[in-house]
């Protein structure tokens, strides 16, 4: 049974304050008061900032799903369409799939918790450290302001109500006021006070205040170019940053006029004054800078998208930095991801390969790609082979001519495997049966071939859609196609390059954790249920057409708004919308 926390996060709370201190607070809205700006002052400004990418790697054994926050990302796949599972008995991601807890349950406190002490951390670094880019202090600066834009980037999309198309939702929206509000703006200047009575900031001040922290970055890490570990950030992951949050504000400029209208109204607004402005007159300008700034990261010239060969490794496939990993994840052997979790890990959750994990086909909770979108594959894109066709399932002669570069497991293992099954990610130096050596793997956060995607639907949208579908075009036959094919988009129109750059993203991306913020930017349904789907029967929901799934709309956890009653709450989003293809 899911456990209802909200009393037992309200007791630690008050014991809290009963003895005379933040901790309540900081379970809540985590901050950087001058309290702890004096605990830390003295401390290692290296070791401050190097906290930052060391807590994502933060978890808790209350949680079988918790691997950190990357697990968050598998969360968010899975309430797409595009990761089925062949077997939800052992699925440890299935609530919003199914619609269930999605209001004061556990999820919705860890999520909360996870994000605002990830911004404690970086409020932290920027509270000690000099935004003078001349400092030696730059790249700790720099990097902070870029993880603190990355958390709100993520909070906004998480947290902002828009509309469902669920009349009890969207009309609960209406009566309190949620429209345009995303989260409370936490900074390292934030007294404990001011948590205790602090709104929501709308999106025309979040927007300008993500744009700012990455404007601050950018000449902060002006000269960093390169870093010791892809869990730093360097300028390339800046502008990749800069790419991702013009393409959001095109997008919804784009769709909803009315909202460009407030934007530019905001930028004479005296409250956000001491932000930049943005700038920008019209969704076409915003698409114009998402198209610079893509080019820009890949303009570095250190990033080169993943090869072939690099794909299909056994060994180190999607599990060590290469040179198209712009940011990631990286858990190492000493971390307690790799030295006391078995199953409870990313590889057991993605890799079948993994024998200790659920995803093996011992458990039968291997993930698959949507048929649909597989079906939409080009039949010459070498990345086909990531995943089972349905025709060559338990196939001998495949398997030894195709699917035997993608795994390391035996014709007899992987023939027990369902069609549509992915072995894209592997477990760390291909160690399928030693968790401790398998689980230290590293997870992508930015790669530079979504880069080149965010640049083709820009292009689309601000030079025209024939721009756009040659730039598709020559990403995927340089990077994508096998040699002598050619990959053409067949609709040239606007909306059939869009879509064409979405499809190619959904595949690209395939757990990665990021393609639900395409569906919601671009309000494309979240389609399970359909003739020939291979979700299975309890997860067919589908959203509604140019809308947003409601159960990607997160609640906020009450005890929030009880400890600052100006933050309001979203609705329980929980069986919002009937199964019509559970049989």
């Amino acid at each position: 049974m899911k456990k209802n926390i909200k009393q037992i996060f309200l007791t630690i709370c008050i014991s809290a304050l009963a003895i005379g201190t933040t901790g309540c607070l900081e379970e809540a809205f985590p901050q950087n008061s001058q309290q702890t700006a004096e605990q830390i002052k003295n401390a290692e400004k290296s070791a401050i900032a190097r906290a930052i990418p060391a807590y994502f790697n933060i978890y808790s054994t209350d949680y079988d799903y918790d691997a950190g926050i990357p697990s968050i990302g598998l969360w968010r796949d899975a309430m797409s369409a595009d990761l089925p599972i062949y077997n939800s008995e052992y699925d440890f991601f299935n609530w919003y799939n199914e619609q269930l807890y999605l209001g004061d349950y556990e999820m919705a406190y860890l999520f909360w918790r996870r994000y605002y002490y990830l911004l404690q951390k970086c409020n932290s670094t920027i509270s000690v450290c000099s935004l003078d880019p001349n400092s030696e202090d730059a790249p700790y600066t720099g990097m902070a302001l870029t993880y603190r834009a990355w958390t709100y980037m993520d909070l906004m999309r998480t947290y902002e109500y828009r509309s469902t198309g669920v009349e009890r939702l969207d009309q609960y929206a209406e009566s309190y006021g949620l429209y345009g509000i995303t989260v409370p703006l936490i900074t390292e200047n934030t007294t404990e006070e001011e948590s205790r009575n602090l709104p929501r900031a709308h999106f025309t001040q979040m927007y300008r205040f993500i744009m700012n922290d990455l404007n601050l970055a950018e000449k902060l890490l002006e000269h960093t170019t390169t870093v010791s570990a892809k869990n730093f950030v360097s300028r390339g992951v800046v502008y990749g940053m800069k790419a991702r949050l013009w393409l959001e504000l095109a997008s919804r400029f784009d769709n909803h006029p009315e909202d460009l209208s407030l934007q530019l109204a905001a930028e004479d607004n005296e409250e956000y004054a001491q932000l930049e402005k943005l700038d920008i007159t019209s969704a076409n300008d915003c698409f114009a800078k998402a198209a610079e700034y893509a080019r820009k990261a890949i303009s570095e010239g250190i990033y080169t998208p993943t090869t072939e060969s690099q794909w299909f490794d056994t060994s180190n496939g999607f599990n060590t930095p290469i040179p198209s990993w712009m940011l990631c994840v990286i858990i190492n052997p000493n971390n307690g991801l790799a030295k006391s979790r078995t199953w409870q890990s990313m590889p057991s959750f993605l890799s079948p390969e993994v024998t200790y994990g659920v995803a093996h086909y011992t458990y039968e909770a291997y993930r698959m790609i949507d048929a649909r979108l597989f079906s939409q594959m080009d039949q010459n894109d070498w990345r086909r082979a990531t995943w089972i066709d349905p025709n060559e399932v338990a196939d001998r002669s495949a398997y030894e001519s195709k699917y035997s570069k993608v795994t390391s497991m035996s014709y007899t293992d992987w023939a027990k495997y369902a069609a549509y099954t992915g072995f894209k990610f592997h477990p760390a130096q291909g160690a399928v049966s030693v968790s401790t050596t398998g689980n230290a793997i590293s997870i992508p956060l930015m790669r530079i071939e979504e880069m080149y995607l965010i640049e083709a639907e820009a292009l689309a949208h601000s030079q025209g859609p024939g721009v756009g579908k040659q730039a598709l075009e020559s990403f995927m036959n340089t990077y994508r196609m096998k040699s002598g094919t050619t990959y053409t988009v067949k609709n040239t129109t606007l909306e059939g390059v869009v879509d064409a750059v979405f499809c190619q993203k959904r595949i690209e991306l395939w757990g990665e954790g990021l393609i639900l913020w395409d569906y919601s930017r671009l309000e494309k349904p979240i389609e399970r249920g359909y003739p020939g789907t291979n979700h299975v029967k309890k997860y067919r929901y589908n959203s509604y057409p140019e809308k947003v799934a409601p159960w990607t709309i997160f609640y906020i956890p009450s005890s929030v708004h009880e400890l600052n009653p100006a933050c309001k709450l979203n609705p329980d989003p929980s069986n919002a919308i009937p199964n019509l293809w559970s049989e």
